[in-house]
């Protein structure tokens, strides 16, 4: 196993531990080496690597959303209503994970880890985006505001609308068409 590969899993497994012991008790009462037993990683390897646990949830979330970006087939750019598309997809993947945050008050790392993947494939030109509304201050915080909210309040009323529609609605709303 590769150096990448080996922290990769580290961190999956981070992650994973994370959300177990959430599901059984709030944030605050998990414990630095209760986490690190659980996911069979050092102490060490904790502060070398994450200041406190929303950073494994976000850099656990980038690499799952890159991740997923990746899978897909010939992915080079997408516009807003395949970019949304592909969030709300993976969004229907992960809905337990990404309800537990929610249930756990992380609804910001979330927008956080939105943010960054956004300006990531903004900078990488994978996106069809109108140029200077993205580089407008605070655009991408709303548009990250906008989409997780949406996202939240779908996942918790069930997902009755399919990924595609959902994806199609928050272009409507964003594009205001």
């Amino acid at each position: 196993m590769s150096p990448q590969e080996l922290k990769d899993q580290k961190l999956r497994e981070s992650y994973r531990a994370l959300l177990l012991l959430l599901a059984r008790k709030p944030m605050p009462d998990i414990s630095v080496t209760e986490l690190c037993q659980q996911a069979g990683v050092s102490r060490t390897y904790f502060y070398n690597h994450f200041g406190n646990f929303d950073e494994i949830i976000l850099a656990a979330q980038e690499q799952e959303i890159c991740r997923y970006l990746r899978e897909l087939p010939n992915f080079q750019q997408v516009d807003l209503i395949g970019l949304m598309t592909r969030y709300f997809e993976l969004a229907q993947r992960e809905a337990d994970n990404q309800l537990l945050l929610v249930k756990n008050g992380k609804i910001r790392v979330l927008m956080a880890t939105f943010q960054q993947v956004y300006r990531r494939l903004l900078a990488e030109s994978r996106i069809l985006a109108k140029a200077p509304l993205t580089v407008e201050d605070y655009y991408i915080e709303f548009f990250a505001g906008a989409v997780i909210n949406l996202s939240v309040t779908w996942l918790e009323r069930g997902m009755p609308e399919s990924p595609r529609l959902m994806g199609q609605k928050a272009s409507r709303f964003l594009l205001r068409t």
